[in-house]
Parts: C-alpha cells; structure tokens; sequence
C-alpha cells in the first residue's frame, strides 16, 4: 500500500484556536508546552510518519523560529480469524488437505499446525433387554 508524499493536516492550535481531523486531539488543555498529540479509533490507515512543528510568530503572525520533530507510527493488525477446511475424504490410505487462512494481519502473521491428541471413546455394546431377545 502506498503512502502520500503530501502531508495531511492532523491538528493545529494556532492564536488559541484548535482545528483538526475529528478522530484528533491534543492531551492537555492549551496553552501547554505539551503538545501531545491523542488519536481515537486508530486504524491502519494511520500508520505513516508524523512531524511536530514548533512555530514562535510575532504579532503580525510572521515566523520568527521553528523547529520540528519526526515521529514514526506502526499501527499493528491482529490476525482475523481463521478460515479453515478438509478437503478430501479422511480414509485409511487417502490423501486429506488441511486448509487454513488468515485474510489479514501486520505484520504477516506466522502460521502453525498442532496436532492435539486424540480424545478417549469408549464404545459400549447394546445392552440387551427391552427391546432386545437372544431368540430370534
């Protein structure tokens, strides 16, 4: 998936006015000199390289400095739910397939096949009574 090369705007606090993307907001109530930044409902498309601006403007709103930092964020994906089947029919001899896939997951998920004991069946022979006559 491709990024943008254009920055996209997330927030700005200018003249004590804050505007922004609506899943976007800062932590502490400004004026601070903490600017955090709080993302709500973060999803994949969020991932990509983030940069505080710091401005100091005069009156006239002219930039009289500025300095900035790159922050890198990696929105990680849990592994949907499996989909698994047979294919073939499991007889004594025959070849099966076991199938499983996992539509999404980031990183790429790793996959591993277990192979859980087989339960105890205890099998019991009819009971013989009603129902039931050894004289037939």
């Amino acid at each position: 998936m491709g990024r943008c090369c254009c920055p996209h705007q997330v927030l700005t606090y200018i003249g004590q006015v804050t505007t922004g993307m609506p899943r976007a907001s800062l932590v502490h109530p400004m004026p601070s000199r903490n600017v955090s930044l709080r993302l709500r409902d973060l999803q994949e498309k969020d991932s990509g390289s983030y940069l505080c601006f710091v401005n100091l403007q005069d009156n006239q709103g002219t930039v009289k400095g500025q300095s900035s930092k790159h922050l890198e964020l990696d929105v990680l994906v849990p592994p949907a739910p499996p989909s698994c089947h047979l294919r073939g029919v499991a007889h004594v001899g025959a070849n099966v397939t076991l199938s499983c896939q996992s539509p999404r997951s980031k990183p790429t998920a790793q996959y591993q096949w277990v192979r859980s004991p087989p339960s105890s069946q205890v099998f019991f022979a009819p009971v013989l009574g009603e129902g039931t006559s050894r004289d037939n």
